[in-house]
């Protein structure tokens, strides 16, 4: 039985070749790649592309799929690796490695119609621990059991979504053997109604990164497998680069004073914040998970630029006056040009005071970044220092002036600016008027 299946592909770039090749996909949870087959002894076509300018791009990008006998969703699939011609006992094949795939299958016996699971890193192996008690057999030391965390039982809804962290086991039982292993897997288990794959996957993804926020530890989405009355998605992401940095699990709800726990924190709106501020809110999680993976001065500088994202960046407000700017300004040159000594310097004179007139014009310019706090019921001096000292340090870190700064000085306002990073984006997600006062 084969181990692949089998497409047509053809390079999107003549240069490399304009024919048609047979090629071979091989998919399982650690890796995916496509043997491309080329028995032309004295073909260089995987020299040929390997060269070429896109070769690490996206997998779109350089071929066409001219028939296959699975159907494939690329979903943005990057190139990141190709090893040159190898042969077997059949053919000659360069392979390319490729990050994200999703096969579909027929369902074949309707089954699980509309329900689907997503497997996690060990990242989310510790926070879907924390839906569970320990394994016990006190009752019968030949049974071991574990049961879901009191009140901890509910799926939660989000749009035509239902879900909720869930262990699966898998286990290495072998008739006759002595030790028994048995492997927690974290997922998240859900069901949908009328949403196509890339909802699906969306709004999976920004489950994974509340999460992620929620408990300070990237939490990422290796396999995602759900069915629909006629067909079965399995979605695949080896993308090499999905960092896994394992994080001391700290709870940001802390800050709140009602939904301090993460089942009460799941069952508010958070949801329907992350759709009206996705782009900014996505950005600011991976500023405040990436902080937690870098040196101390990139980390201040990724806290820092949380508050310029949320930056309400109002406009410097004018003051009114009952008559036009033009008046105005003639008023103010009549009055002050007599007292010209020269009058050949009028004309400049008058230039210059129009200038000075659109600089008064406008009131006293308050600070959009104090403003931004301030709406969102945000004190920084509560976790240790001011806006502006805090600023002062993010110019001297910019302006490579780093060393300037003692470490330890640092430190503490890493300590307060990630508290204010973590109450204004809890307060995006909805929850400004939760927040805890007492926390420092």
């Amino acid at each position: 039985m084969k181990d692949y299946y089998c497409l047509n592909l053809k390079f999107k770039d003549k240069k490399i070749s304009d024919k048609i090749f047979h090629s071979h996909l091989f998919v399982n949870d650690k890796e995916m790649y496509f043997q491309i087959i080329d028995n032309d002894t004295t073909s260089r076509i995987d020299s040929y592309f390997s060269i070429s300018e896109n070769a690490l791009g996206l997998f779109e990008e350089n071929f066409e799929v001219i028939d296959t006998e699975i159907s494939i969703i690329f979903d943005q699939s990057r190139i990141f690796k190709v090893v040159s011609f190898q042969n077997d006992d059949k053919n000659q094949y360069f392979t390319i490695y490729v990050s994200k795939i999703c096969l579909i299958h027929k369902n074949l016996h309707n089954e699980f119609v509309n329900e689907g699971v997503a497997y996690l890193n060990n990242n989310g192996l510790s926070v879907t621990n924390l839906f569970y008690s320990f394994f016990t057999n006190f009752k019968n030391k030949n049974t071991f059991s574990i049961s879901r965390m009191n009140g901890m039982h509910d799926f939660y809804k989000i749009d035509n979504i239902k879900f909720r962290p869930e262990l699966e086991f898998k286990n290495n039982e072998k008739r006759g053997s002595k030790k028994l292993t048995i492997k927690k897997i974290p997922t998240i288990k859900f069901n949908f109604e009328e949403i196509e794959f890339e909802e699906i996957k969306n709004r999976i993804q920004l489950i994974c990164n509340f999460l992620s926020f929620c408990f300070s530890v990237r939490i990422i989405v290796e396999k995602i497998v759900f069915r629909t009355e006629d067909e079965i998605f399995i979605f695949r992401d080896t993308e090499p680069n999905n960092k896994t940095y394992i994080s001391e699990l700290t709870n940001n709800f802390r800050f709140l004073k009602e939904n301090f726990t993460i089942d009460k924190i799941l069952k508010t709106d958070w949801f329907s914040n992350y759709k009206t501020n996705e782009i900014s809110l996505t950005k600011a999680i991976d500023n405040f998970l990436h902080a937690r993976e870098v040196s101390l001065g990139a980390s201040f500088l990724l806290l820092f630029n949380i508050i310029e994202i949320f930056n309400i960046n109002k406009n410097q407000e004018k003051f009114n006056f009952n008559i036009s700017k033009d008046e105005m300004t003639k008023e103010i040159v009549s009055h002050f040009k007599q007292y010209l000594t020269d009058k050949n310097d009028e004309i400049e004179f008058e230039k210059k005071l129009e200038g000075v007139f659109n600089k008064i014009e406008y009131k006293p310019f308050k600070s959009p970044l104090e403003e931004t706090l301030k709406t969102n019921n945000i004190d920084p001096t509560k976790f240790g220092f001011t806006l502006n000292k805090l600023k002062r340090t993010r110019d001297s870190i910019t302006h490579g002036s780093l060393s300037s700064i003692k470490e330890e000085d640092l430190k503490l306002q890493i300590y307060c600016i990630r508290k204010i990073a973590i109450c204004l984006i809890l307060s995006k997600f909805g929850l400004k008027d939760d927040l805890h006062k007492n926390v420092t």
